[in-house]
């Protein structure tokens, strides 16, 4: 049977949280349908979504709510959606989210919807609740549900890339790096690549969620390094080339890739451009027919993908300074 989502998005980047959820509920659903984009809330129909396992991998999304009601952001018209719900006969608790300067604060939403609640003789129990009740305020609108499902998102900071064993500077961080794989549609057991895999970043952040990975990289001293950071998971790594993977045709099943860029970078390629094509050309030969790929650039180069067959599905951009701002290209090979 289909219910009602609302994903709670964390507003940390305009576009890709909703890519993210949109992704995985692709994955993770029998079928779904996108019924409204608010600030920093996506509204979604799905059918036997398994919330549990979707809530485990996703990094830009704090809380799934089952929708109970949507309505204005008008007390009457709380209190007449707080009249209409049907919730568990048990202990309940309302918390509520105030995104950016939504016309209601988030202690008069919890207050007005406790009332209503309590007068029609539901138990509240603010310490240890057995339902938690959550509304986010964004826009005009209130939309209120019952939380089944929250992200771990917390993990992610021990995971910072100082932290790690080895470190190297100007890689992604946890959650972009997850919120990636996630975008890709990799699930538990398939083979993801990252041709271009540094300190493992992106690897640890796949095999985390059941992905088996591969990573290549042409600096021997990365490999080495990356060898200590994904010790223990499901993971290989080779010092190699890009241009020339060894691999059999149609053999993976994604990719996740953040393109060498900036001064620094150590390219034994004739140029970016001459690594870009061979690259990904490479990538179209082993990779399987309708599958993702997810590439991080720091320029336009949707020309590149397209000359090596790939379609773009989506482009996102990510200001990381003010002379850095990458470019995330979504791709898949027909």
């Amino acid at each position: 049977m289909a219910r009602t989502y609302a994903f709670e998005l964390s507003g940390e980047h305009d576009t890709l949280p909703r890519s993210e959820a949109l992704a995985l509920l692709e994955v993770y659903s029998r079928g779904f349908r996108e019924l409204c984009l608010l600030d920093q809330c996506l509204i979604v129909e799905a059918e036997d979504l398994n919330v549990q396992t979707l809530s485990l991998r996703l990094a830009m999304t704090h809380r799934i709510l089952e929708v109970l009601a949507i309505c204005d952001t008008h007390l009457d018209s709380l209190a007449d959606a707080a009249n209409s719900i049907v919730i568990p006969d048990k202990a309940y608790r309302v918390r509520a989210r105030n995104v950016k300067n939504a016309p209601l604060q988030g202690d008069q939403v919890e207050r007005e919807v406790g009332r209503v609640l309590y007068k029609r003789g539901y138990k509240a129990d603010l310490t240890k609740p057995e339902v938690e009740l959550r509304a986010i305020i964004t826009g005009n609108k209130v939309v209120l549900g019952i939380e089944v499902a929250r992200a771990k998102r917390f993990e992610f900071e021990g995971r910072r890339p100082h932290l790690k064993a080895f470190f190297y500077p100007g890689v992604l961080m946890p959650r972009m790096a997850r919120a990636l794989v996630n975008i890709s549609q990799a699930k538990e057991g398939d083979l993801l690549l990252d041709p271009f895999s540094g300190t493992g970043g992106i690897l640890v952040e796949a095999c985390l969620v059941g992905i088996r990975c591969i990573g290549i990289d042409v600096q021997k001293k990365l490999v080495q390094g990356a060898k200590v950071n994904v010790e223990g998971l499901d993971c290989t790594l080779i010092a190699g080339d890009a241009r020339r993977l060894p691999f059999r045709d149609c053999s993976l099943d994604n990719a996740v890739l953040d393109t060498p860029y900036g001064r620094s970078a150590l390219i034994r390629a004739e140029s970016k451009e001459e690594l870009l094509d061979n690259g990904l050309a490479e990538l179209h030969r082993v990779l399987k027919p309708r599958r993702r790929i997810v590439v991080v650039a720091e320029r336009q180069i949707d020309d590149h993908i397209t000359d090596a067959n790939f379609a773009v599905r989506e482009i996102h951009t990510d200001r990381v300074h003010r002379s850095l701002t990458r470019y995330i290209f979504v791709c898949i090979k027909y």
